[in-house]
């Protein structure tokens, strides 16, 4: 007896295997579904199949077949997924905001991407946005399985998930946002960059330590580099400036021609790292052996 019948038109690489490798795992529990494949015009079609002997004698027809259901959603989901979620996306960002170029559309894609395959959880939900959105695609599937005995796969992307768009649609407005604070990143670091480049440097060399909790700066002679005090109090009068702001508006202000960073694991501090590092692009090297190094922990400052 045919169970279900799943077609598609449009071509998917791994549709078959992906389909097979749920039927088996069906099989291994006991449920010997077959599948059958047949071309109908540009459509495929999938046949699940499983003898009548067997339904009639375990006389559980609807049991048996929620448990196909269930393992074909699941199999679907996944098709969904890996295979239509990239073109979606695409498709969203090309619709959407075409007012981007496309190398511009290209960055907001691969954002998107990064965000989706994430394991950052949910604001609302403790799930991560990528289990969340195969729940709502298996939830659909199998709540129009319920009442259907085939499925064309690519109609029921266009016309029953709305709820999966709207979460896609979320995920590059994410996306979008990320993108233009990054752009922004990179035009401000563009603009140091240029700063520094036009100053004489102060000094030729600053090494950076990693002093317990703190960043310090010293000179090539071993002399402590004082901050700037109207940073000192600029950092006073305003909570959102950090010390490690301070750091990198030191070392702006010396546009020193070298820069040796001392200490780091690249676990602590990684985004100040990562600025002093952008903007000194060419100037930074890193050193974890000399004496300095070695008594970087025990240093405290005057």
């Amino acid at each position: 007896m045919r169970i279900l019948s799943i077609g598609s038109i449009k071509p998917v690489e791994g549709f078959e295997d992906r389909l097979n490798l749920e039927l088996d795992l069906l099989s291994k529990k006991g449920f010997d579904v077959t599948l059958k494949k047949n071309y109908k015009g540009n459509a495929v079609f999938f046949y699940c199949y499983i003898e009548d002997e067997i339904i009639l004698k375990e006389n559980h027809y609807k049991n048996m077949r929620q448990i196909v259901v269930n393992s074909i959603a699941n199999a679907l989901s996944d098709i969904v997924m890996d295979y239509w979620e990239p073109i979606l996306i695409k498709k969203i960002i090309r619709d959407n905001y075409f007012y981007f170029n496309e190398i511009e559309q290209n960055r907001i894609y691969d954002f998107t991407r990064d965000i989706a395959n994430s394991g950052e959880l949910n604001l609302t939900q403790d799930t991560s946005s990528k289990v969340k959105r195969k729940i709502c695609v298996v939830h659909k599937i199998q709540e129009y399985l319920s009442d259907n005995n085939i499925i064309m796969l690519d109609g029921f992307i266009d016309f029953r998930l709305r709820e999966y768009m709207e979460q896609l649609e979320e995920l590059v407005d994410t996306a979008i946002d990320e993108y233009l604070i990054d752009r922004e990143y990179k035009e401000f670091i563009d603009l140091l960059r240029h700063f520094i480049d036009l100053q004489e440097p102060k000094k030729d060399l600053v090494n950076v330590l990693f002093c317990n909790t703190k960043i310090v700066l010293m000179d090539e002679d071993s002399e402590f580099i004082e901050n700037d005090l109207s940073l000192d109090l600029l950092a006073q009068e305003n909570t959102e400036v950090s010390t490690d702001d301070i750091v990198v508006s030191t070392l702006i202000n010396i546009a020193p021609r070298k820069i040796v960073i001392h200490g780091f694991d690249g676990k602590n501090k990684i985004e100040v790292i990562n600025t002093i590092y952008n903007i000194f692009e060419g100037r930074i090297h890193f050193c974890n052996s000399c004496n300095i190094c070695l008594q970087s922990k025990p240093l405290t400052t005057k």
